[in-house]
């Protein structure tokens, strides 16, 4: 998470890849690093190919994503910010449509450069990528800390730093407050939307999607999670995001790391937490990578990857999301 974003003059992509070409339509990009900036350009198909004429172009500001499966960028003039049309796939080492973005072709070059932002809908791009990029209600990315910091979930944390460090206060007397907010007190569904604040919910998909994502919904992995019958009212207490993720440490991607996980609820010896639900007992044959069953990975065409459902179920043949 603290790989979420990077300025663009940090970004190992564009001084590795000084120039990156896409066509789409009647649009040609090109995305270039130098020694004044680095830049994203889109022109017409009767503009010189690499003349600049009748171009319209922004500079990056901002590199979003830690790469594994791309990186996006925002383009920045006055103030304002867009999101670029185009985007690096790591799978395509190229570029292509950034996720999300409509493949139609634009109408025009400027809309062609991408989607500009509004005041809201920056600080919440901000918000889930950067640090500190709204202090006291007040909007100030030129401020912001790249990535997902410790303060970014617990807090500001400078009292809890002078308490553990064991700092007195001006009398002289030691601080009694903790000085920070821990997320893993939190009760079940709050932790779930705790997290959903970045990685979206069942509201943010309801109320600011598009009707038919179809395979794009397992990128909302809280969302997803909330669809799956053993969360919630009727389910298992235990299941939230940090029940099998810990932030604090990279992301186990080997099947069998989250057996255990699993055999701590769907096993005989398994003690349930809500006395009206009984011990839930695995009637797999197997109890070993139970993850590759129950948890299917989903190419979502867009994005050029795949995406692990966080719809917990039994996964019928034919099916590729639940309905």
């Amino acid at each position: 998470m603290y790989r979420a974003a990077r300025p663009a003059s940090d970004s190992e992509l564009l001084r590795t890849n000084p120039r990156l070409a896409f066509a789409d339509g009647t649009f040609t990009y090109l995305v270039e690093d130098r020694l004044s900036g680095s830049t994203l350009s889109v022109a017409g198909a009767t503009a010189a190919k690499d003349s600049g004429k009748d171009a319209s172009s922004e500079n990056i500001a901002w590199e979003f994503g830690e790469g594994e499966v791309g990186q996006t960028w925002l383009l920045e003039k006055d103030r304002i910010y867009t999101e670029g049309r185009v985007s690096y796939y790591t799978a395509l080492h190229a570029l292509d449509i950034t996720t999300g973005h409509s493949q139609d072709v634009p109408s025009t070059q400027e809309l062609a450069l991408g989607n500009r932002l509004d005041t809201t809908t920056a600080r919440a791009c901000f918000g889930c990528h950067t640090t500190m990029s709204t202090i006291a209600a007040v909007f100030n990315p030129m401020e912001a800390m790249p990535g997902v910091t410790c303060q970014a979930c617990h807090g500001p944390g400078a009292a809890h730093v002078r308490e553990m460090s064991g700092e007195t206060s001006e009398t002289g007397a030691m601080s009694k407050a903790s000085g920070i907010f821990n997320p893993a007190s939190l009760p079940p569904p709050a932790s779930v939307d705790f997290c959903g604040a970045c990685h979206r919910i069942w509201v943010d998909v309801a109320m600011s999607m598009p009707s038919n994502l179809e395979a794009m919904e397992v990128r909302f992995q809280p969302y997803r999670l909330e669809e799956s019958r053993c969360w919630g009212k009727s389910g298992d207490a235990r299941i939230t995001c940090i029940a099998c993720h810990d932030p604090h440490r990279p992301l186990a991607r080997n099947a069998a790391s989250y057996d255990r996980n699993c055999l701590g609820c769907h096993s005989a010896g398994a003690r349930n937490t809500r006395a009206k639900i009984p011990p839930a007992s695995c009637r797999s044959v197997s109890t070993s990578h139970c993850v590759t069953c129950h948890m299917q990975k989903v190419e979502v065409s867009t994005a050029h990857a795949t995406f692990t459902d966080h719809d917990i179920r039994i996964v019928q043949s034919g099916k590729a999301l639940s309905e």
